[in-house]
């Protein structure tokens, strides 16, 4: 039986086609699919605190298993800070203005199917989903965050910050493996 889950914001139903909703293993098994993912990091994993952790470390993680990585504004001094080197520094809004194009590749080595976004504030996050749903139609894409959003291909349903941090750690655990 598939899971229904309701937007973390009521007001944000876009219509009859609307995100599924995957869980930690699900989303380790996408990555791992997807021939060319990018993982997008905001601001906001400077802030999110998980367990002890900042969510900035989480996504540090997914980075060094291997996903192609944009840093926005400050986020890159803490990427580096943690060993990892991001393929580029770009706003939110330009990096997902530039993956309208089928063609474009944030590194050259050919465009992207799957764009994880991460520490990205949900509202921002929820129009740039939609934008990557209605123009860039040859893209999957996949919210890390802790709230539903309905204009992902694949997003977590609503979760408790311990829930959260679990499948976190799960995704992580199962990419290293």
């Amino acid at each position: 039986m598939a899971m229904t889950v309701k937007p973390w914001q009521w007001g944000n139903v876009p219509g009859h086609e609307m995100a599924t909703p995957v869980k930690g293993d699900v989303v380790a098994k996408l990555v791992k699919a997807a021939k060319r993912p990018l993982l997008i990091v905001g601001g906001a994993s400077l802030k999110e605190k998980l367990g002890g952790k900042l969510l900035i470390d989480f996504a540090a993680e997914l980075a060094k298993a291997g996903i192609p990585t944009v840093a926005t504004a400050h986020v890159y001094k803490a990427l580096k800070d943690r060993g990892v080197e991001p393929a580029a520094i770009m706003t939110v809004a330009d990096v997902t203005n530039r993956l309208q194009d089928p063609n474009w590749s944030v590194d050259g080595k050919g465009p992207h199917d799957l764009v994880i976004y991460m520490g990205v504030s949900y509202q921002l996050q929820s129009q740039m989903l939609s934008t990557l749903k209605h123009f860039a139609t040859h893209l999957r894409t996949l919210s890390l965050d802790r709230y539903f959003h309905p204009n992902a291909t694949y997003s977590m349903p609503n979760l408790k910050e311990d829930e959260w941090e679990q499948a976190l750690n799960n995704v992580i655990a199962l990419l290293k493996s």
